[in-house]
């Protein structure tokens, strides 16, 4: 692999590791050693709990889901624009656990450091530190911590602490804090302007400390959503004895005792061991960290909740839950690894890539998928299309169960989506919002927030896809008709049949992907994913009428369908406009992109190029021919089999010289269609512009969390790029070739309860059926059928 950038940590396959402490590299450290499972989430922040300044780290801890809301102030106001901000709320941190050595306070910034190594195992899902620290005053210990957000047990977290003195026999003590005096980096991580929440917003409601626990409850002061956290401590120190005492300073004749005390101005609790020390013996503080909120459960119940769940992980032990962790991270990386031959670099950002992904995702049918997963404040902690266009085709061919998930989350929030519809002026139907977190439109900017009408065909592309593959006839019942056909019904009101394009249908003043138009008629991507969108509500209904009459009947009966609507549907579709110019044989972008003044890159000084939005008013932006990110191009990747090669290669050699990529979504996918039209050189370099980007942060933006559709679309490029996986023709078809340099590739796909492993080596490619039921797949373009268990398919390959 070569970039030209060097990576930021050693090449390791399963491991990426900080081999010395930085001060300077810190916050960007902390996006990267983050931890979550979907619902909670923690920053890889240090249990010293270091007072860094507002730009060198972020104590973060976060619920999916758990947002706090404040009034929007507009300049002007228009109707139908957002009225409360939604924002992923920094939660109360009980992470700290402060080493004391005889009145000197570990600081990693003083005195000396040996051996230092923080290891995220991404095989295994725990994160480690190690090293040895001598103080000023010349005391010497060893130090190891290991933390894990357990994937088995939603609601918890859990950390070890050892510590062994070196050289000293003096005592030391343990001090652990749960902070409950926390905000959001407002000012540093969101761009709008006066877009919340700033300052405190968590009220104390109650805060508990006993002599082994520390308990807090909050509730928000927009929002109104209460919390709770705890954490249940177990010691294990040579000669430790029960007991307790005043809340002390210093020590007293060698004796152990547990000392705690609350502090409900500072919306803090701490309990703090003091005890011999002897060198080389080892004392091992276990802390069990829960978290919950009153989206899951009523507050009333929330204390109770906590204490049980940290009294039962605390019971099973902190090596229990070590070894359901490694048993969970077995299972998925058995569907979800990619083994690469030949390229270390790009294997581990890969593995990289998959572990974050995979700890991002809300897996209770309630939260879904923020763009930075749940690894810092950008964004908001919001929901974006980022998650059914890049991250979702992962989980549904590696993970479904994940993917029946998150798309449970949008058909949990189509009443909102039904509302929003109705605000915006539609009849019928729903329209699902922009970003978000609660399920309604949080987005303040209407040219690139609510304007991308593109997000109801994103939806329902990610619903048509998980069918498609899933053959999961009983979830078409459940729920993905109903979302299909109402996010149908707003493209059969949004347009109409227009004269000046000879009665095609026409969408206008709709903004597409490309983030640099805004408001243009007919985008190229919008209208065909909207066609391909009617298309599977039609084709979901005649098959539910046909296979389920009763369950067709009930659909038609709440949602009020007419028996008219599929035909209009279908019609629609039959005759949906798509901008061509008949000149280069290219489908044009929008109706408006022939018109707008060919792109100067030369009057553009450098530092300004990757930040046109913040130094260029928007409507020079929007007069230039030129997109920021992968646009048309990606509605021919995501529906390739409607068009023939020839098509594929005219336009991306025309978009190829007119996109700027100054979006992290755009390279990925510009790489997979330069794979189906032959130009892997080109594949390739857009390939490592995006495994790596945030492990080695090309953009110099990760301290504000992952970009998590990157990430998935790095999954996207081997699989769909050099693995050619296609599924649109209703089989799984694989056209696969070996990059320059590489020996070979292997990965996994689920189809139909099937799992399917490819495998590609110099002149060879394979697919064996590893588990499953029959399949019919093509492989280089000839029909296989593999029967059982254990079968393979071979092509040669060039």
């Amino acid at each position: 692999m070569n970039t030209g950038k060097a990576p930021i940590y050693p090449i390791e396959p399963w491991t990426v590791t900080e081999p010395a402490f930085s001060v300077e590299d810190n916050y960007r450290n902390e996006t990267v050693f983050a931890l979550s499972n979907g619902y909670i989430g923690t920053r890889g922040t240090f249990e010293e709990g270091y007072d860094f300044d507002i730009k060198q780290g972020l104590e973060g801890n976060f619920i999916n889901g758990f947002y706090e809301s404040v009034p929007i102030r507009y300049g002007e106001w228009n109707f139908g624009f957002p009225e409360k901000s939604q924002s992923l709320l920094n939660l109360p941190n009980a992470k700290t656990t402060q080493l004391s050595l005889y009145g000197e306070l570990l600081d990693l910034r003083v005195g000396k450091i040996e051996s230092y190594a923080r290891i995220l195992n991404l095989r295994d899902g725990i994160l480690a530190r190690s090293f040895v620290w001598t103080s000023p005053a010349g005391k010497k210990v060893a130090v190891e911590t290991q933390r894990l957000v357990s994937f088995s047990r939603k609601n918890i977290m859990a950390a070890r602490f050892s510590v062994r003195p070196l050289n000293f026999d003096n005592g030391i003590s343990l001090l652990s804090i749960l902070d409950g005096d926390v905000e959001n980096h407002t000012r540093t991580t969101n761009p709008l302007v006066d877009y919340g929440p700033f300052g405190r917003r968590l009220e104390l409601v109650d805060i508990h400390v006993d002599a082994e626990r520390m308990r807090y409850t909050g509730i928000t002061a927009g929002s109104r959503l209460s919390v709770c956290c705890g954490c249940l401590h177990v010691l294990d120190a040579p000669g430790a004895k029960d007991g307790s005492g005043t809340y002390a300073t210093d020590y007293e004749d060698d004796d152990f005792f547990t000392a705690y005390k609350s502090d409900r101005t500072a919306q803090s609790a701490s309990i703090r061991y003091v005890l011999p020390a002897n060198p080389n013996e080892t004392v091992v503080l276990d802390k069990f960290i829960a978290y919950t909120s009153s989206l899951d459960i009523p507050e009333s119940e929330m204390a109770l909740f906590i204490d049980e769940e940290t009294s039962r992980a605390a019971r099973d032990g902190w090596e229990m839950l070590v070894e359901e962790q490694r048993a969970y991270t077995q299972r998925f990386w058995e569907s979800a690894d990619i083994q690469i031959d030949g390229d270390d670099m790009v294997q581990q950002g890969l593995r990289f890539n998959l572990f974050h992904i995979m700890q991002g995702a809300g897996r209770d049918g309630y939260v879904g998928m923020g763009a930075k997963g749940l690894t810092g404040e950008g964004y908001e902690g919001h929901y974006f299309w980022d998650t059914e266009i890049y991250a979702l085709p992962f989980f549904t061919f590696t993970f479904p169960s994940i993917a029946k998930s998150l798309l449970e989350y949008r058909r949990s929030t189509l009443e909102e989506a039904r509302a929003r519809a109705r605000e915006l002026g539609h009849p019928k139907g729903a329209m699902y919002p922009w970003r978000t977190i609660n399920g309604r439109e949080a987005s303040t900017y209407l040219p690139l927030g609510t304007a991308q009408y593109h997000i109801n065909a994103d939806v329902a592309y990610a619903f048509w896809q998980y069918l498609s593959a899933s053959g999961d006839q009983d979830y078409a019942k459940a729920g993905a008709a109903e979302v299909l056909c109402e996010t149908a019904r707003v493209w059969a009101d949004v347009g109409c049949f227009s004269e000046a394009r000879d009665g095609k249908y026409c969408i206008c003043c709709v903004t597409g992907p490309d983030e640099y138009t805004a408001f243009v008629d007919n985008n190229f991507y919008t209208n065909l994913m909207a066609r391909e969108n009617l298309k599977a509500a039609v084709h979901t209904l005649e098959r539910l009428k046909a296979d389920a009459p009763k369950a067709y009947k009930a659909l038609r009966a709440k949602i009020g369908l007419e028996e008219e609507e599929p035909v209009q549907w279908q019609h629609i579709a039959d005759n949906m406009y798509l901008p061509y110019d008949e000149k280069d044989g290219v489908y044009l972008q929008d109706d408006g992109m022939l018109m707008r003044k060919p792109w100067d890159d030369s009057r553009i000084p450098p530092e300004k190029r990757h930040l046109l939005y913040e130094n260029y008013h928007p409507l020079y932006v929007w007069r230039q021919r030129m997109a920021k990110q992968a646009d048309s191009i990606l509605a021919m990747y995501l529906h390739s089999h409607l068009f023939s090669k020839e098509e594929l290669r005219r336009n991306y050699d025309y978009y190829q010289k007119i996109t700027l990529h100054h979006s992290s979504l755009s390279t990925c996918i510009f790489g997979i269609l330069a794979c189906g039209i032959g130009y892997r050189d080109e594949a390739l370099r857009y390939f490592y512009e995006s495994v790596r980007m945030d492990l080695d942060d090309y953009h110099e933006n990760v301290y504000a969390g992952i970009h998590a559709a990157n990430m998935a679309g790095a999954w996207q490029a081997v699989t769909s790029g050099f693995g050619g996986f296609r599924w649109g023709n209703g089989l799984p078809e694989f056209d696969p070739f070996l990059p320059d340099g590489w020996q070979g590739y292997t990965f996994r796909v689920f189809w139909r309860h099937s799992l399917l492993e490819i495998s590609v080596r110099r002149g060879l490619a394979s697919v064996r059926l590893v588990e499953g039921p029959p399949v019919t797949l093509l492989l280089c373009g000839q029909s296989c059928r593999l029967e059982r268990p254990g079968e393979e398919a071979r092509q040669s390959i060039v």
